[in-house]
């Protein structure tokens, strides 16, 4: 028996015609009722496994939402740490070039005295060769103007004489 068939129903039991606004309506219950009970189940699982999804989703999208804003959070900590980071790298290499500078001063003293040292070796060292050769050109020519006023003061009676002493003390000598 269809649906449709439910307006001859009424007029068959003698009620005397049904408004067929109605007829519609007893059809459109019924064809409710019956689609009710066939399709509740099926119907009441995939709203509920819906639900569920949706409830996963926005349980998942809550989760990004708080991992997101704890990351943002870390974000902001970390840019006002940079901040401070910087600052505290600035004054770090402030204070290793003044203690760069301050080697390097050292250092640099420390080169001069050493040049400073060897120059003065080496200066001494220069003057104690020139002493020398000084004393050497000294006694050279010393000797030879020796020589000179003795050839030009010495006779042929004292050359005679200082041959004479000469062996006397090397007899003497014997």
């Amino acid at each position: 028996m269809s649906f449709l068939e439910i307006q001859p129903l009424f007029l068959l039991s003698g009620g005397g015609g049904i408004h067929p606004g109605i007829a519609k309506a007893v059809n459109l219950a019924i064809f409710v009722g019956v689609m009710y009970f066939l399709v509740r189940k099926p119907i009441r699982g995939f709203f509920q496994s819906r639900l569920a999804d949706v409830r996963k989703t926005l349980e998942r999208a809550a989760r990004e939402k708080d991992e997101a804003a704890a990351k943002m959070a870390d974000l902001d900590a970390r840019l006002d740490r940079l901040d401070i980071e910087i600052g505290e790298i600035k004054a770090q290499a402030e204070r290793e070039s003044i203690v760069e500078r301050e080697r390097i001063q050292t250092e640099t003293q420390r080169d001069l005295e050493k040049v400073r040292a060897t120059a003065v070796r080496d200066i001494d060292a220069a003057r104690q060769i020139a002493l020398a050769d000084l004393r050497e050109f000294t006694a050279t020519k010393s000797v030879e103007l020796a020589e000179q006023m003795i050839r030009r003061e010495l006779t042929v009676e004292d050359d005679k004489k200082l041959v004479e002493r000469a062996g006397q003390e090397l007899s003497k000598a014997r």
